[in-house]
């Protein structure tokens, strides 16, 4: 199982993930965010990290601009929420990760219309999808049981040889929950690492231990 602990605001954060071996960060670029970054802060995060650690920054509706710029900077990943366009995935160059609000049936039929529609070569670009709640970063969960692991198997265009990434609401007490029902190869958290908002050394060691308790 590989953990991303997502929305990192302190150089220290980094040192969390180190020292707990998180196999991905993320680093948030949305203005209405409380994590969002400008890229000289990213930068001094970035460069507290482990090699080993993948970066991956957070955007949502991406114009092409913003993805080079990215990109420039380093980053390995480029995790969409919201909108893609099919002019990015022309232009980046990097792997990208769609996020899909799993609790919205209008956007997920949306966006499977759009998988739809993409020539190979660009749907190749993304590499994961990312199943989230419908606050993304809000901490709350999606409705598990109900939706559980048929999601991956009704659409199987959409998630074959592509990362399947559970995020929203984990935490310690329910990841466990979440991998047997999803059995997804990557588990996403932010919010249930952190105590009066800010990263948490001691709930990031404790998330990423169960997470991968059964290896």
């Amino acid at each position: 199982m590989k953990v991303k602990i997502c929305g990192l605001t302190r150089p220290e954060d980094a040192g969390y993930l180190n020292e707990a071996q998180a196999d991905y960060a993320g680093f948030v670029f949305y203005e209405k965010s409380r994590r969002c970054l400008t890229m000289e802060r990213a930068g001094q995060i970035f460069r507290q990290l482990s090699p080993s650690v993948v970066k991956t920054a957070v955007t949502v509706s991406p114009g092409v601009s913003l993805a080079h710029r990215l990109e420039e900077a380093g980053f390995d990943i480029l995790q969409v929420h919201r909108e893609l366009s099919m002019a990015l995935l022309k232009e980046i160059s990097i792997p990208v990760w769609y996020a899909f609000n799993i609790s919205d049936p209008e956007e997920f039929s949306r966006k499977k219309a759009f998988f739809e529609e993409l020539p190979k070569e660009l749907s190749q670009k993304i590499t994961g999808i990312v199943v989230d709640a419908a606050q993304f970063g809000g901490g709350k969960t999606f409705d598990w049981e109900r939706t559980g692991n048929r999601i991956r198997q009704e659409n199987p265009r959409i998630f074959a040889d592509r990362l399947f990434i559970l995020a929203g609401g984990l935490n310690a007490e329910n990841v466990r929950q979440g991998i047997s029902l999803f059995h997804p190869d990557v588990v996403d958290v932010s919010s249930g690492v952190e105590k009066n908002q800010l990263k948490d050394r001691k709930l990031i060691l404790d998330f990423i231990e169960r997470a991968k308790a059964d290896e």
